[in-house]
């Protein structure tokens, strides 16, 4: 792939099978698909209706499309998974097991814990039963049970406990008879290793326009930790590009495919400005410059894709 990045307009499983064909394949996947029926279907019609994915039938309709995508998967790629439960009449529906159930019978290998993402602000809910969500998911899936796996790309400084704890043996058991041993441990001076609980904003900045964004930050953690520099990235539900901005920042390609020309347009103006001035965001007074209609979801009946 010679370009920087590239954005297509059409059906995200037609166009996946184009690039199969032409062996354009990519390193890694990050994406957040429409969720059941309050994130509206890319239903593909020409005059911007909607329709809704019903939660029973979301798996087998997410499943249409991880099989493209593990066809456009290298070896050893990594898809990381952006997705939440659905509360459905008062109890939490099992899609999410049916869905890593049937990925598994695709060839898909789930490799680890669901991350946690941990928004620090959540929107105001009113739950009679059950506390605030205040947290997504975000599955690790492979085609290789030892996919690549960048953890010192996303190392933090040790903690002052930390630090003052190192100091003196730790107690460790032996494996062997079970006994205590005293070790004295030496820290990294790179920092901590990254743990699966990632911690970001919710995303408010209001020029994203998009009803249901993610902060580009989640994106540039997962990038960091899947991808190597010049890798190719690849998110088949673009919506404003936000896993565009996260790769480029990061000096990764990016492949974005979208339904919607509106989204397509809107992340093309926004990869554009990053890379004239590296901010990640087209200030808001600026986005009718770029032709941009800061309306466009405000408008009832149009199709709400993801970030």
């Amino acid at each position: 792939m010679k370009d920087k990045y590239k954005l297509y307009l059409g059906e995200t499983k037609e166009i996946i099978s184009k690039m199969v064909e032409k062996n354009e394949l990519v390193d890694m996947i990050f994406t957040s698909p429409p969720y059941y029926s309050f994130r509206k279907n890319y239903s593909g019609n020409g005059d911007g209706s909607v329709g809704s994915i019903h939660v029973d039938e979301y798996a087998d309709w997410l499943l249409e499309f991880t099989e493209k995508f593990l066809q456009v998967l290298k070896p050893n790629g990594s898809f990381f998974l952006n997705i939440n439960d659905k509360i459905e009449n008062g109890v939490v529906h099992p899609v999410l097991d049916e869905l890593k159930y049937k990925m598994s019978k695709q060839g898909w290998y789930l490799v680890a814990k669901p991350y946690i993402w941990f928004k620090k602000q959540s929107m105001p809910t009113n739950c009679k039963y059950r506390a605030i969500d205040r947290y997504e998911y975000v599955f690790h899936f492979s085609n290789s049970t030892k996919p690549k796996f960048r953890a010192t790309n996303c190392r933090t400084p040790h903690s002052e406990v930390t630090k003052r704890r190192m100091k003196r043996p730790v107690p460790t058991i032996n494996s062997r008879d079970g006994v205590y041993e005293h070790t004295k441990i030496k820290l990294n001076a790179d920092g901590a290793l990254p743990h699966n609980v990632v911690i970001t904003p919710a995303e408010s900045n209001p020029s994203v326009l998009h009803p249901a964004p993610f902060h580009v930050d989640l994106a540039e953690w997962f990038i960091k930790v899947g991808s190597d520099v010049n890798d190719i990235v690849l998110d088949p539900f673009a919506g404003s590009s936000t896993t565009g901005v996260a790769a480029l920042k990061n000096e990764r390609k990016y492949v974005g495919i979208d339904l919607v020309d509106f989204n397509i347009n809107f992340g093309e103006n926004r990869i554009k400005h990053l890379l004239k001035t590296g901010d990640c965001y087209i200030p808001k007074n600026k986005l009718k410059t770029y032709g941009i209609d800061v309306n466009y979801y405000k408008v009832k009946g149009k199709n709400i894709n993801n970030p």
